[in-house]
This record gives C-alpha cells, structure tokens and sequence, in this order.
C-alpha cells in the first residue's frame, strides 16, 4: 500500500478517529462513573421525594389511604419512609408495609406542639439498616435548629446526604412537611442507601483492557474495509478521467449509486458526453472559422473596391472643380459660359458632399451609439411626399411611378426622417436599374399589427449570390465605375442598418417583372 495514496490515507485518519475515540470514552467511563453515579442517584432521589411529598400531602388531606403510594416510592427508590406527627409523640415507621411506632424521647421542658420532638437514643434499639438510616437522619435534621425552622417554619423540603455510614452505606435523606389546611401537620421522611459501586467499576475498568484490544483489531479491519470501499470508485474515476484528459471519450464511469460517488460518476460521463460534443462542435465552428476568414478576404477586397470607388468619385469631382475654378479665376471665360462653369463647380461640390453624407451616416448607425427618434407619422402622406419631390424635380427621365396605398393615412411608429432615408435610397436605386422608360410601383398594405412596403423596378433578374450580398457595405452589384450605374455601395447598407434598429422584416427577391426590394414597419 503506497503511503501516499487515498487508500492509506483514509485507513490512517478513520483509524486514528475511532481510537480516539473509544480511548476517551473508556476514559470518561472509568474515571467519573462513581462521581456520576452518586449525581444522578441525588439527582433521582430528590425529584422523585418531592413528587411524593406533595402527593402524600394531598392523601393526607382528604383522609385517603396512602399505603399504595407509600409502596410504590420505596420500591422505586430502594428507600424507605418515616412519618412524624407534629401533634403527638410517635415516630411511625414505614418499612415493607409493616408499620412501626416508636415512642419520641421529648427534650426536657419541650412543647411538642411548639417545636418537633428531638429523637434520641433510638438508634440503640435492635433496628435494621433502613430504619437506623430514617432514624440517624431524624437526629441530624432535629438538631439543626435551621434545618427544622425551613421544614416547620418555612414549609421548604430539604435533602442532604447523612455523611454517616450505617452498615458501610451512605444514604441519603429527605425531609419534607405535610400540609393540612395550608398548616404544617407532620414531618414525612425518606432515606435511600447510596451503593457503593467501587467494586463494580474496579472490575469494568478489568473488563475494558480485553475490550480495547478486541476494538482495536475490529477497528483496523473495519477501517481497511471503508477505506477500501471508498476509494475503489475514484480509482475507477481517475482512470476516466486520464482517457478524457487524452481525448478519449469512450470510457464511461460504471457506478449509478445514489450518492455522492453515483453522482459524480453521472457528472463525469455527463461531462465525457458534452465535451465530446463540444470538440465536435468545435470542429464545425473552426470550419465556420475558416469560412469566416475566407469571407473577410472578401471584404477586404470588397472594402478595396469602395477605396478605389471613393477615389475615384473623388477624383472627377475635385479635378473638375480645380479646372473650372481656375477657369473663373484667370478669365478666360464670361457671360453664359462662366454661369455653365460656375454650375459644374456646384454640381460636383454636392455630389462630394452626398458621398461625405453617406459615410457619416453608416458610421453613425454602425457605432451603436446612434438612437431612433420615435414617432408616430402617416406613412401615406410621406410616400406622396416623396414620390411628388421626384416628379417635380424632374428626376424620373421618362419613368412613371405607380403608387398602390389603401384608403387612410396609415399611422406607423418610427424615425420618419430615416423612413423617408429608405424610402429615398430605394427609389434612387429602383430608378438607377430600370432601363429606358418603365413603371416603378410601390405598395402599402396592412398586415396584421404590421404595414407591408414594397418598392418594383423593371429590369434583370440578381443571381442568388448578389441576393444575399447585397445588403453588404461596400459590395456593389455594377463592379464597372459607371456613373449612370455604379452607386458608391452605400446606399443599401444604410437601408439595412437603418431597418434593423427599427426591428423590421426586411429582402429583396427577384418577380416576374423584375426586382423588388420590401419592409414592414410596426403600426402606430
């Protein structure tokens, strides 16, 4: 057995403690059992006497026969009884219901109606033990004046051990008044011997040298036993858990008792079970990983292409701008023709600036600082709006709007002025990919608590890729730098972001007519 193992370790503690404490309770057994014998026998003797004077008392009283009572305290109690009128001169002895007077031997010049007769010499006469204790004990308490003024006077009941020795026993002695109309009638007595119990313990302490010996084999034994019933299953555990540690999952712990062993074994094939699941997982998650990877590649060409759109939005613009301007500033051109430069420099400042604008506002909606300003608005009205600022302006070039709403106004909750972005950002975009003259059509429907909005242009059908990547900032469906086509990629990611804070249900599909671009917004 290795000293360091579980084994050894809880043969040595359990050992130890049993021992221990066997040891000490042989020693406590040994050395106070006198001492706690005579205690408790006091201890008895007093409650029992006191239960039985009252009872006495009251038998007393109401002229009962108290025979019965009397038999019963001295059999439970090894004791026996005297009773002494206060009235009379007579000492009546009880003893094996037999009853015994004796004559009181009055001090001289004594009242026996003032004070109790003093018992003297009674001791002499031919009396076995228990009576010699009643009457050794009618001496001591008759000559403490103390003693007989708290029986008499005070109507207390007192218990003492005599001190004296009557045929090598100690006894002890009870004194308690009797009761008549609230009046102190009589004096009832009790003695009980004290065995000595020396001899006993002298043998028991004898008898518990063969018991430690006997308990100490038991122990070792019993211990070995435990020790080896407890660690068995950890052994099994810790072999286990070393094939988890390994990866190996196949081992599974063999015990379902209903305790802590049982429940840990439980746990660990528990854990077997989820960790084998969890390297599974693992496993599918690093392929994840890796697609992850392989699409922020993507994005980082994606996020090239809108650097090198910017640039190049950037660029046309700004040369422009530094040609006509210094145009205007050397005078070379005048009348109508400086107007016409004028306007390009202006055109080209606002398309710089809707490209700047466009930035700050994805930036914005993707920092997660930004918050909705919530409101309730007609939805109707702002599509009327925004669909006559596209007429009057003159933005259309040959297209017609064909706009489908029900009667009302319908109320919906959000940012209307970042509703009015979507609806403006979707129809640029529906506008930008209809070829030629066509009809964009626009729908409004309830839905429930919901109102359904959705935005049809004419044109080819998207691949199911450019679907799905659409919404993608930076990600552009025209990879050429047409500027009748090509957008900034921007536009759609800022649809996206500004529909996911208002918690919308949003896409894009390919019809029969064309493609279709819908949202819904929660109604007022």
């Amino acid at each position: 057995m290795r000293h360091k193992s579980i084994t050894f370790k809880l043969f040595v503690i359990t050992s130890f403690f049993f021992i221990l404490f066997i040891s000490l309770t042989m020693l406590l057994q040994t050395v106070f059992i006198e001492d706690f014998y005579l205690k408790k026998k006091a201890e008895d003797f007093e409650a029992n006497f006191k239960k039985f004077s009252t009872a006495y008392s009251e038998l007393t009283a109401s002229n009962t026969d108290s025979s019965e009572l009397l038999t019963e305290f001295q059999n439970k109690n090894n004791a026996s009884t005297a009773v002494l009128n206060l009235s009379g001169d007579t000492l009546r002895i009880f003893e094996d219901k037999k009853r015994m007077i004796l004559k009181i031997v009055k001090k001289p010049g004594s009242d026996s109606t003032a004070s109790p007769p003093i018992v003297d010499d009674i001791i002499n006469f031919n009396l076995d033990s228990k009576i010699k204790m009643l009457v050794n004990g009618m001496q001591q308490w008759s000559s403490d004046p103390m003693a007989v003024s708290r029986v008499v006077d005070e109507g207390k009941v007192i218990i003492y051990n005599s001190g004296v020795k009557i045929d090598g026993q100690n006894n002890l002695v009870g004194i308690s008044p009797i009761f008549i109309d609230r009046e102190v009638s009589g004096i009832i007595i009790a003695a009980a011997s004290l065995q000595p119990i020396g001899e006993a313990a002298a043998v028991i302490r004898q008898f518990y040298i063969y018991f430690y010996l006997i308990a100490l084999v038991l122990i070792f034994a019993l211990s070995l036993i435990y020790s080896k019933i407890i660690t068995k299953p950890l052994v099994t555990l810790n072999k286990t858990a070393l094939k988890m540690s390994e990866l190996d999952f196949s081992a599974k712990c063999p015990y379902h008792s209903q305790d802590e062993i049982g429940s840990l074994s439980a746990t660990l094939n528990f854990l077997s079970a989820k960790l084998d699941s969890s390297i599974s997982e693992l496993r599918v998650a690093n392929e994840k990983l890796k697609e992850d990877i392989e699409k922020e590649k993507q994005l980082d060409i994606m996020r090239n292409d809108f650097i090198a759109g910017v640039s190049h939005e950037l660029k046309t613009p700004i040369s422009l701008i530094s040609n006509y301007a210094e145009g205007i500033k050397d005078n070379i051109t005048k009348g109508a023709k400086r107007e016409y430069y004028v306007d390009i420099i202006i055109d080209e400042a606002k398309k710089m600036t809707s490209l700047v604008e466009d930035m700050l506002d994805l930036s914005q909606l993707e920092s997660g600082s930004f918050k909705l300003k919530l409101e309730n608005f007609p939805l109707i009205g702002l599509l009327n709006t925004v669909v006559e600022r596209y007429t009057v302006n003159n933005k259309l070039a040959g297209k017609i709007f064909n706009l489908k709403t029900p009667p009302g106004s319908l109320e919906v909750k959000g940012d209307m002025f970042r509703i009015e972005q979507v609806l403006t950002n979707l129809i640029d975009n529906a506008i930008k990919y209809t070829q030629g003259e066509g009809i964009i059509k626009i729908v409004a429907e309830n839905q429930g608590n919901t109102v359904f909005v959705q935005i049809e242009n004419p044109g080819e059908p998207l691949p199911e890729t450019e679907l799905q990547n659409i919404w993608n900032k930076f990600y552009r469906v025209e990879k050429s730098r047409n500027k009748g086509l090509g957008g900034k990629g921007l536009g759609l990611s800022i649809v996206k972001d500004i529909l996911d804070l208002h918690a919308s249900e949003y896409g894009v599909t390919n019809t029969a007519h064309g493609i279709a671009f819908f949202f819904t917004l929660e109604k007022a």
